[in-house]
């Protein structure tokens, strides 16, 4: 199968470059990065894996060059999804192309696939800590697991065959039984740590290693599993403890949202926190210590 990364980052590099690596047909979308990855490559330098450089590599500065792909691997911050993707993801499509959005958020499926009507849209979570830390240059320190999950694909062969060529990487990849779960179960994380090392300045170790923010980390994750619960999802209580000490045990970090706060990027507030809190809301269950948090965030991504 033919694989478009829209999105060369941190995310789109590393995850195209494991697959480029694996023998895959891979075509990569830069903007910036363009000339410098065109001349001397992509490079995934990991504390976990081999490195990786792919001294040659499909790379094109515009969708209109690209070949039309079976799998759009969409790795954007979603802040740019209504501005860019229709001219982005156009250009690459044939009859049996399959979007895979390798994004954050509630509802951001829908509304792409608003924008493609007839398209195949599918949804993935990524459990990875991975930093550009260059043009074309990704530093992965952690993981690398990838979830997929269907939202209106209707051949979902390909589906598989995807979760089938990240398995072939040596990275855990699987396909979910349900797509909502699967949003919900990131959020849980993505809305607790993202926010709160944003307001706090802080990161998420740092959190945890205090009482009074790791009880509030707590409360929180609960929170957001009983808003998920509310909106049809299937998430247990005993996944918080779960997920705490997997965060304690990570590699320290910044979040995205605290990266892209730091460098006046536009945070992704709109799937991670408003569509939530307003979707458990509409299903009888008010997340208010997640509507402090996004009414926090709005303030501070005013100034």
């Amino acid at each position: 199968m033919k694989y478009a990364i829209i999105g060369t980052g941190a995310i789109g590099g590393f995850y195209g470059a494991q697959l480029a690596n694996a023998g895959e047909e891979v075509h990569f979308l830069l903007n910036s990065d363009y000339a410098i990855v065109k001349e001397e490559g992509l490079h995934v330098i990991s504390e976990v894996y081999s490195d990786i450089h792919l001294e040659k590599l499909n790379a094109y500065q515009h969708a209109i060059d690209m070949p039309a792909c079976d799998v759009i691997l969409v790795c954007l911050k979603t802040t740019s999804n209504a501005s860019l993707l229709p001219s982005l993801v156009q250009p690459l499509l044939h009859s049996g192309s399959v979007i895979i959005l390798i994004q954050n958020g509630l509802g951001v499926e829908a509304d792409v696939a608003a924008m493609f009507p007839g398209v195949g849209v599918a949804g993935a979570t990524a459990l990875v800590s991975v930093y550009k830390v260059g043009p074309g240059q990704m530093h992965h320190l952690d993981y690398g697991d990838i979830e997929i999950g269907n939202y209106n694909v209707q051949d979902t062969t390909i589906i598989d065959k995807v979760v089938a060529a990240f398995d072939n990487t040596g990275l855990i990849s699987r396909k979910a039984e349900d797509l909502n779960t699967l949003r919900w179960k990131k959020l849980v994380w993505n809305i607790t740590f993202n926010g709160m090392c944003v307001v706090l300045n802080t990161t998420a170790n740092k959190l945890l290693a205090d009482r009074a923010t790791y009880n509030l980390s707590k409360e929180i994750m609960h929170e957001v599993i009983l808003g998920a619960n509310a909106c049809g999802a299937a998430l247990p209580e005993s996944m918080v403890y779960d997920m705490l000490q997997f965060t304690i045990a990570m590699r320290p970090y910044a979040p995205s949202m605290k990266l892209d706060y730091d460098a006046k990027r536009p945070m992704e507030l709109k799937y991670i926190y408003e569509n939530p809190v307003a979707m458990a809301k509409a299903a009888g269950y008010y997340m208010s210590k997640v509507d402090m948090l996004l009414q926090q965030l709005l303030f501070l991504g005013k100034y």
